[in-house]
């Protein structure tokens, strides 16, 4: 069954093409890559998915709903959420309550709720707090949890971008480049928390440069190359295309 379905998607800035036709589909329960030499378009596609920007072109579709042009708030609350390429991360909050920033969307209390916090507002933040804590438990950063968030070296960054954004329960998780610059061990640890993620019933997309973490783990792939997409597979068939070689590669002369 489609989760997302996204048509003829096209965002220009400035008359270029930064995303130009783009058309694909997300099984659920499926891990999709989304590859590509720098600039090919990988983040803007996920900003236009995330409501980041507004597309010039083309459809978004989540559960059979058209999303497109819907606010980051709005697409968040259907179920979609996200990391980033670039560190987002609260620094001058503790590791929990970045992770509590993200479980916040599903609660009730409301403006009025925070001013008057009665036993119901008190007991959905106690529960935010349970569910914040389980997800930094998934992606091991449970004993880090009062710790300030600009005390954790990188590769724990990116473990507590990954858990803030499953605090929102979404069924479909964007990841934007989660292996850059983790170290070996790290990334094993990052592919333990796909499966798991996969296994509690989250569909996964990611953009990845690891080829080797690309090609272990996804089910298929989508190959950007300016704007365009120029091929979709599976690992092997995706491995093996020539014009994905010489969009990564280049063409020899001869």
């Amino acid at each position: 069954m489609k989760l997302l379905e996204i048509t003829q998607l096209t965002k220009t800035f400035g008359g270029v093409h930064a995303v130009n036709d783009v058309s694909f589909s997300v099984s659920r329960g499926e891990i999709i890559a989304v590859i590509g030499p720098n600039g090919a378009g990988k983040t803007t596609l996920f900003n236009l998915m995330t409501g980041v920007y507004p597309p010039t072109h083309g459809n978004i579709y989540f559960k059979d709903t058209d999303i497109t042009g819907l606010p980051a708030h709005k697409v968040a609350a259907k179920g979609i959420a996200r990391t980033f390429q670039n560190l987002q991360v609260f620094n001058n909050m503790t590791v929990l309550e970045n992770v509590m920033v993200g479980r916040h969307i599903r609660s009730r209390a409301g403006f009025w709720g925070a001013i008057f916090p009665l036993w119901p507002v008190q007991h959905e933040e106690s529960n935010i707090v349970k569910t914040s804590l389980e997800k930094l438990a998934l992606t091991g950063l449970a004993d880090k949890a009062l710790e300030p968030a600009n005390n954790l070296p990188y590769g724990q960054q990116k473990m507590l971008e990954i858990a803030r954004a499953i605090a929102l329960e979404p069924e479909l998780l964007l990841l934007d480049e989660p292996a850059a610059g983790l170290n070996s061990s790290e990334t094993r640890d990052l592919v333990d928390i796909i499966y798991t993620l996969r296994n509690q019933g989250i569909t996964i997309l990611l953009v990845e440069h690891d080829m080797e973490t690309v090609m272990e783990i996804t089910d298929r792939l989508v190959v950007l190359n300016f704007g365009n997409k120029l091929a979709e597979g599976t690992p092997y068939e995706i491995q093996n295309n020539p014009e994905v070689i010489t969009a990564y590669l280049g063409e020899e002369d001869f």
